[in-house]
Formats: C-alpha cells, sequence, structure tokens
C-alpha cells in the first residue's frame, strides 16, 4: 500500500538526509497495490481542470491542517512558496498521467529551488475529494508523519491534480492526488515568494500563472455571533465560502442557522443553546444523510464537525434532546447511523466502538418486535422491544 525509500542526498557540499516517502491514504480495490499497476498513460480527460479558487482553498487546507498539527507539538509553522508550488505542481501533474504512484528527484535538483539544508517529498491520494484526509493519513504514517512534522522545514511547495475518478487505463477511481515537497533553508536562502498563507496572499493559478481573485460576496450578508466565530475558527471564506443567506431562527429548540458557498458546494453553520456552533458540510455523504434524515428535526443538532479518521472513514455526531447519534461514513459501507444513547448503541459503545463489532454496515432494522444492527466485524446487535435484552449474534 505504501512505498517508503530513504537515501542520503548531497547538495552544495554538506549532506542531508532526504526521505522520499510515498503513502496510499485509502483502501485499493479489491486489495491490489496502485505500486503493482502497469504504467500507463491516462487520457486527456483524465485530469480535471478546477478552477484556481478551489485549488488555492485547498492547498490552504493542507497548509493549515499540517501547522495546526506541529504547534501541537511545539513546531514552528511552515511556510508556503508559490514557486515551490510550481515546481511540484508537475510532479503531481505527472503521476496521474502515468496511472503510477511514484517519486522523482526533480524537487531535488530544480533549480528554483534555491539552496535547501533539509527536503523531503510526501505523496497521498484519496478516493474522494477530502485533501484534509490526505494530511491525516500522513499523519498515520510513521516515515510521512517524521517528514511533515521535521522541525528543519520551513517552507512547502503543494501540489494538487484532480481526477476525474476512473483512470482510462487501470479504472482507478482517483479523485485527488496531492504531493507536498518540504524544505529546510539557511541564511535566507527560500524562495522571495516565501508567505505566511496561500489565500489572501499574492498566490497564482496553475494554469495561467496570474493572481488569483480573492472570494467575493455579492449578496453582501455578514456572519456574527456565535456562527460568526465558528465561521472565522474554521477558516472563513477559504473553507466555508461566502455567506449566501442571512443567519435565519425559527428552528426548533430555539436553533438557528446560516448556509453558505465555495464555488458552488453548499454548507450550514448551525446554533442552538445546547450544542454551540457546528458545521455541517451538505455535499459530502455524512451531510446528505443529514440532510435526508430531516435535518435539525431528524438527529438533531450537530455536536461536532464532520471529523476524518486516519483509516479514511469519517463522522459526526449529533444531539436531538439529549440523545446522541453518531453518523459515520467509510468507503466500503457507506453513511450509516449508530444511535449511541439507545439500547444498540450503548452496546457497541462498550464493546469499544468500531475497534470492536466494527463500522456500522445497515442503520438499524426493526423486525417484528426486534431491533437489530449489523458491524463490519461480523457482529449483529439485537434488542426486544418487548423485554429490552440485548444479545449480540454473528450476521
Amino acid at each position: 500500500m505504501a512505498k517508503h525509500r530513504c537515501a542520503p542526498v548531497r547538495r552544495h557540499g554538506r549532506m542531508a538526509a532526504l526521505a522520499l516517502s510515498a503513502g496510499i491514504g485509502v483502501t485499493t480495490l479489491a486489495g491490489t497495490s496502485l505500486l503493482a499497476a502497469p504504467a500507463a498513460q491516462a487520457a486527456a480527460q483524465d485530469i480535471v481542470q478546477v478552477d484556481a479558487a478551489t485549488r488555492q482553498t485547498d492547498a490552504q487546507l493542507i497548509l493549515d491542517e499540517i501547522n495546526r498539527y506541529r504547534a501541537s507539538l511545539g513546531v514552528k509553522p511552515l511556510k508556503y512558496s508559490a514557486t515551490l508550488s510550481q515546481v511540484v505542481q508537475r510532479e503531481s501533474d505527472r503521476q496521474v498521467v502515468e496511472e503510477k504512484f511514484s517519486h522523482s528527484t526533480s524537487f531535488l535538483t530544480d533549480p528554483r529551488t534555491g539552496p535547501w539544508t533539509s527536503a523531503n517529498e510526501v505523496i497521498a491520494l484519496e478516493y474522494h475529494r477530502d485533501v484534509r484526509a490526505l494530511v491525516a493519513w500522513w499523519k498515520s504514517s510513521p516515515a510521512h508523519d517524521k517528514a511533515i512534522k521535521d522541525p528543519r522545514h520551513e517552507v512547502i511547495g503543494v501540489g494538487l491534480t484532480y481526477a476525474d475518478g476512473r483512470l482510462e487505463n487501470t479504472g482507478q477511481p482517483w479523485q485527488v492526488l496531492s504531493t507536498v515537497n518540504l524544505y529546510g533553508y539557511a541564511n535566507g536562502g527560500a524562495p522571495a515568494d516565501t508567505t505566511a498563507s496561500v489565500v489572501g496572499t499574492p498566490s497564482y493559478s496553475y494554469e495561467t500563472s496570474q493572481p488569483v481573485a480573492p472570494v467575493q460576496n455579492p449578496a453582501g450578508y455578514g456572519v456574527a455571533g456565535a456562527i460568526g466565530s465558528k465561521y472565522h475558527a474554521l477558516g472563513g471564506a477559504s473553507v466555508l465560502g461566502v455567506p449566501v443567506t442571512p443567519e435565519l431562527g425559527g428552528l426548533r429548540a430555539g436553533g438557528v442557522y446560516q448556509e453558505f458557498s465555495l464555488n458552488g458546494r453548499k454548507s450550514t453553520l448551525y446554533w442552538s443553546p445546547a450544542t454551540g456552533a457546528h458545521w455541517v458540510e451538505n455535499a459530502t455523504t455524512i451531510g446528505q444523510k443529514f440532510v435526508a434524515a430531516g435535518r435539525e428535526n431528524g438527529y438533531g443538532y450537530p455536536t461536532t464537525e464532520e471529523r476524518r479518521l486516519p483509516d479514511g472513514s469519517s463522522y459526526q455526531v449529533y444531539s436531538k434532546d439529549g440523545a446522541l447519534t453518531k453518523v459515520l461514513w467509510t468507503r466500503a459501507h457507506g453513511a450509516r447511523a449508530v444511535k449511541e444513547t439507545g439500547a444498540i448503541g450503548r452496546a457497541w459503545k462498550a464493546a469499544g466502538f468500531e475497534r470492536g463489532y466494527g463500522y456500522p454496515v445497515t442503520d438499524e432494522i426493526q423486525y417484528g418486535t426486534t431491533v437489530y444492527q449489523r458491524f463490519s466485524n461480523g457482529y449483529k446487535v439485537n434488542w426486544s422491544s418487548v423485554t429490552g435484552q440485548v444479545w449480540v449474534t454473528g450476521w
């Protein structure tokens, strides 16, 4: 599933440890390795061209996630370089064109990188467009984790290549591949365009090398209060986009909400007195399940944001009058709901959550006076509505 290579590299008369590390943050189809796939040339339509604002936002998310992690370890934040990103973008594109997950040494030899003193490259891809999951996977792999938290590194370049979900020759369902290069410099040797952030600084489209226009808010809606605080804490317009409604009330239990859009991708911030303000990503599978269940009238209000786990799964927790529902998504089984405060949910939690019975394969199903739910590790949890008894069987 992953490829790691380490080698010493001589540069500018000094020895620097170089880890060429590539990882895939998802399970491959049928358990096969992408690295074993034959080299091929992808059709031009396999690479999906996205607008510059989307690319810029995703690069910012990667930078923010890595820097948030480094801060938690007491390591100084990385800065971003559009020049270094242009160097590495070619490598991300090459891998999708060749349908081959691999390294090259171009990030070491390209003169635009300057006189670096340390360097690493990490690669990951996802089968859905969630760049935060890429960073989560790097953190879960020892070789990649060591690279992204290395205190010697100061500046990164971010390459992002988007694909159509079915490569021409291998059929692999790639949606986004990111190659990130990390560098350390001495005595001010970093590229001149090094900045603290991607968004809100002079950034450039990789396709046109033209300045990217800032996100606009043509409707003129503002954000304020608890929803406004959560909006800015999550990253504001770079993550949620611009508000497309004012803050609206009248929801159950005194709740309010406001909707946002980023390049057509809708999301909602909810607030209630019991849960505070939290974000629902309407376009994700979890978000769609929340909407289909009746939004706050179904599962209740979110008590967390949608959280990505190192194994590629995701979850979000909701509360309705104190009853908790956790919606978990896996690639194999989609989004399923566990009623954590119900009898089945309590048994699942007591067994160790997904580490015990596994991820939910179904929602709760009623059969006569029995309610049951199946889990991925082969367990079926049953509950009698007559006796209140809970018992566990195999499927």
